[in-house]
């Protein structure tokens, strides 16, 4: 007698009982394939929180895993025996997500943590709004509904001094920079190119889909705190590379105008000019290292500097250097070296007696 009235009218048949997600979605609609990727290190203890909770309509689970030391691997195949195990040997939260972006073969790419501060619950928004017409949706934590249980004073402050910094050089109206619960259609995997091994690699997906004038769609989130374990997030050299990434981002695309610009008031002025040269954003002596270096020192050598500085061996930004990298900036040097100079039109760079003692059509 004491049971909910929608509970006796639906064993009347009177009324229908309440639906699952699951159900009323097929009903409604078809969901793209969604592929949640998860990177994990030593999360053995989380993953019954996350795994069991990631919804039935997920297409593929992807956990790419960075040498753990405890049973995560055998913990995920035993919670979902369908999940994709994708075993990444370099090290960082970037190089494992950039590995999961390889293996998903879904429509819908979902980034989610497995440390238990992510609700998988809130996927459905996501893709939700990629469906309405965003290209990328991404988790606020400090917009009205959201919240985080898990961020420190420091932290915070943080954040928000590298998000303004985002605003001012980019644009946008970000609200949370350092955020990892993402969602974006794979077709764009190539438009932002994700290229770093490191926690920074959020802010360089956010970056790059500005640069690249997608449209992104904020969203409110909660973070909770890290069910078990100790993040491997430090948060002043982290921090530090996510500033690194924002500057070289920026300062690397506009690099031949800043030389010139600044060249052009060093003249005005009559003072000597200093700047870089054989700068570039790739990581490794590659064919876009030399290019990269070539193009920066082409126009530091255009805008009239008198000297260089990093002219020969950088790579990512003044980041790393190599050996490689510096013969080939070497072998570009001296061709711009041969440039400067100019042809020599003396008397002996001409060869002018000997055009005179042989003459013309002889």
């Amino acid at each position: 007698m004491n049971a909910p009235v929608p509970a006796i009218l639906a064993q009347t048949g009177t009324v229908r009982g309440p639906v699952s997600l699951d159900v009323a979605l097929g009903q409604a609609l078809v969901l793209p394939r969604v592929s949640f990727i998860v990177p994990t290190l030593n999360e053995a203890k989380n993953l019954p929180w996350l795994l069991p909770r990631i919804p039935s309509w997920a297409h593929e689970v992807v956990v790419v895993d960075g040498r753990s030391t405890d049973d995560t691997v055998e913990v995920a195949r035993r919670l979902r025996p369908d999940v994709k195990v994708v075993m990444e040997r370099r090290r960082g939260k970037g190089a494992a997500l950039q590995a999961g972006f390889n293996a998903a073969t879904g429509d819908i790419i979902v980034m989610i943590d497995a440390d238990g501060s992510m609700v998988p619950e809130e996927a459905i928004v996501f893709v939700g709004a990629l469906m309405a017409g965003a290209d990328l949706v991404k988790g606020s934590r400090f917009l009205q509904g959201a919240g985080t249980d898990d961020m420190s004073l420091f932290r915070m402050l943080g954040n928000w001094g590298l998000t303004q910094i985002v605003r001012v050089l980019y644009g946008g109206g970000f609200s949370d920079l350092c955020y990892g619960y993402m969602a974006f259609w794979r077709k764009h995997v190539a438009t932002l190119d994700c290229d770093c091994d490191g926690f920074e690699i959020e802010t360089l997906i956010n970056v790059r889909a500005l640069k690249n004038h997608l449209n992104i769609v904020e969203i409110p989130s909660f973070e909770a705190s890290r069910i078990s374990g100790e993040s491997n997030l430090h948060a002043i050299r982290d921090g530090w590379r996510v500033l690194k990434t924002i500057l070289r981002e920026r300062v690397l695309s506009q690099v031949s105008l800043v030389s010139y610009g600044a060249a052009q008031l060093a003249r005005r002025l009559g003072l000597p000019f200093r700047t870089g040269g054989s700068l570039c954003a790739s990581k490794v002596p590659d064919a876009q290292a030399a290019y990269e270096s070539a193009n920066t020192l082409n126009s530091t050598v255009l805008a009239g500097t008198n000297f260089v500085l990093h002219a020969a061996g950088w790579l990512e930004g003044g980041l790393a250097s190599c050996y490689e990298k510096f013969m080939m900036d070497v072998d570009q040097l001296g061709m711009q070296q041969k440039f400067c100079e100019g042809v020599d039109l003396s008397e002996n760079g001409q060869a002018m007696d000997a055009i005179r003692q042989v003459g013309p059509g002889s």
